[in-house]
Order: C-alpha cells, then structure tokens, then sequence
C-alpha cells in the first residue's frame, strides 16, 4: 500500500467520528493530514500551513494568501493568488475556487473578495472538516488494536476451553494386577475342574 493512499485511508477512518480532542496549542501542521478535498483546492496546502489557532472555539489551519494579478487574464474574471509556505517562499499563483462574493475580513470590515487590491494579504482558516489529526489518528488505530488483541486473547482461551472439554476421557491406571490373578486363577479352577470330571468318566 502507497504512502498517499494509507495517508488518505487514515483521514478516512478518522473522518468517521473522531472529535477534536487536542488543544490548539498543543496542534502544529506537522501533527495534521489534511483531507483530499483540501488537497484538491490546493495541491501544496501541506507546505502553506503556517499553523493552528483557535478562534470561537474551533480549531483551524491558519494559511495566508496574497491576491495577485495575472495580465493575461481580463480583472473582474478570476481571482488569483499566492499562497505563504512555511518555509517562507510563496507558492506559485493559483486561481481560487471561491466565489468573487465570497466576504473576508479585514482588521473590522467585510470585504469582498474580489474587491481585495492586488498585494494584499488575507488570512485563511481552514476548520477541522478538511483536515484530520494524526494524533486522533494514532489513539484511533491503538484502541482498535487493544481491542483486536483483546478478541484474539478471548478466541485462544475458548479455544483452549474447547480442546480440553473434547479431550478424550483416560481412566486412572492405578489398579493393580489382583483382576489379572482372581481371572486366571478362575480359569485353572475350571481346567481343574474338567481334567477330574474326566478321569472319573
């Protein structure tokens, strides 16, 4: 199995009822997989995580993007722009897939997305429904192996309960060879017995 598809597998398994138990202080980006949804938004979304914050409660992957223009493209079209990586480049330009109504906040206002002027910088928090936590992730898998290991112990004790109840039944050997002695002295009475019988006839 591929790195990318275990990684993916593991966001799978998460997904599907693990809650957010880890302090945002105690979350950077390298404890997170982000989901293929997220990835699809954004193919270098892992390397423009620049770290996690709680805000209202909820944990989010804080990402900063810078809008730039494109000449080859008419304004008012799309909106385009480039995204902070952690190690402090900027990712290539990249058009988003939000719509131009879409409203950010700037300092107290609300702003349009697309009314943004170009080299301005917006912060993007991305909420826990696109990404997971390896380390929910890892409790995850060890709970569901205790629990693995704990069926395996019960399936070889009734196996063992099984094997001794189907075990065959041995009598004590402890007699002693009395039986051996009364049958063959009853049998040299019998000839006894007969060889007299005999002579008398």
């Amino acid at each position: 199995m591929s790195k990318t598809n275990l990684k993916y597998g593991l966001v799978a398994i998460a997904a599907m009822g693990l809650s957010a138990n880890v302090s945002a202080t105690d979350l950077t980006c390298n404890d997170i997989t982000f989901s293929p949804e997220a990835f699809a938004a954004y193919e270098y979304i892992d390397k423009a995580c620049l770290g996690m914050v709680e805000r209202n409660g909820d944990v989010y992957a804080k990402l900063t993007a810078t809008k730039v223009t494109t000449p080859d493209v008419s304004p008012g079209v799309s909106t385009f722009v480039r995204f902070k990586h952690a190690d402090g480049t900027e990712g290539p330009r990249h058009k988003t897939n939000l719509p131009r109504s879409f409203i950010v906040n700037l300092g107290d206002q609300e702003v349009r997305l697309a009314d943004l002027d170009p080299g301005q910088e917006v912060n993007i928090y991305v909420g826990n429904d696109n990404w997971v936590s390896n380390v929910e992730v890892q409790e995850a898998v060890e709970e569901v192996a205790e629990e693995v290991a704990e069926d395996v112990a019960v399936a070889e004790v009734v196996e063992e309960a099984v094997e001794e109840e189907t075990a065959p039944v041995v009598l004590p050997t402890t007699a002693g060879p009395l039986p051996w002695l009364a049958l063959f002295g009853s049998l040299f009475l019998l000839i006894g017995g007969a060889l007299r019988f005999s002579r008398k006839q």
